[in-house]
C-alpha cells in the first residue's frame, strides 16, 4: 500500500546553502583568471561538498503508512513505530504551519512501574513516535484523506470542537487541548 511523506525541515532552512553556491559560482566564473597549478579547484571542490553535506544534514521526512510510521534521512533520529489496531495517530496544530505527529499505543508492555498503570484499565498508552511536520492544514487533509476520512468532513473536523466519526478503518475525533486543535485518528482495523 502507497505511502505519504511530509518534509520535517522548515524550507526557509535551506536559505543557509545560498551563501555558499554563490561562493561556487564565483569560484567557477574567476577560475579562468586565477593564476597558479591549483587555480580554485580547491574551493570549487569544497564548496560542492559543503552544499551537498549541509543539504543532507538538513534532509529530514516523515513516512506514514497503514503498517508504520516513521523518519526518513541520514541525521535524522530514525525512529520508527508500527500502526495497527488499537493504536491512535494524534495530529496537534501548533500555529505557523506546525504539524505535532505523535502515535500513542500500547504494545503489550507488562510495565512495573506505578504511575504508569491505571488502575482500572491495566497499561496505559505511551508515545511510540514523536515527529514533526511544517505543512499546517494541507497536511492535515492529506493525513485524513489518506486513513478513508472524505473531503466533505475536513472542515467540519479541523473546526468544530468534539467532533467524532467512525469510518471505514478508523475512528476521527478532534478537540482543543492546551490551547492547541488536536486530531485524533484511532485505527479500528489493523489494514
Amino acid at each position: 500500500m502507497k505511502a505519504i511523506y511530509f518534509l520535517s525541515t522548515r524550507i526557509r532552512t535551506y536559505w543557509v546553502i545560498a551563501p555558499m553556491i554563490l561562493i561556487l559560482y564565483l569560484c567557477i566564473s574567476f577560475n579562468n583568471a586565477a593564476k597558479g597549478f591549483m587555480k580554485l579547484y580547491p574551493l570549487i571542490l569544497f564548496s560542492a561538498i559543503a552544499i551537498a553535506f549541509t543539504f543532507v544534514y538538513l534532509f529530514r521526512i516523515v513516512k506514514i503508512s497503514y503498517s508504520e510510521i516513521k523518519y526518513i534521512g541520514l541525521f535524522s533520529s530514525r525512529d520508527s513505530a508500527t500502526v495497527n489496531e488499537g493504536k491512535t495517530l494524534v495530529l496537534d496544530l501548533l500555529g505557523k504551519g506546525k504539524v505535532s505527529i505523535k502515535l500513542y499505543g500500547n504494545e503489550g508492555y507488562n510495565s512495573d512501574i506505578k504511575w504508569l498503570q491505571n488502575d482500572e484499565e491495566g497499561p496505559s498508552d505511551i508515545c511510540l513516535f514523536r515527529g514533526k511536520s511544517y505543512g499546517g492544514i494541507n497536511d492535515v487533509e492529506r493525513i485524513l484523506g489518506y486513513f478513508g476520512v472524505g473531503r466533505v468532513d475536513f472542515s467540519a473536523i479541523i473546526d468544530t470542537d468534539g467532533f467524532e466519526k467512525s469510518y471505514k478503518n478508523v475512528t476521527v475525533s478532534s478537540l482543543t487541548e492546551l490551547e492547541h486543535r488536536q486530531i485524533r485518528i484511532r485505527m479500528d482495523k489493523t489494514v
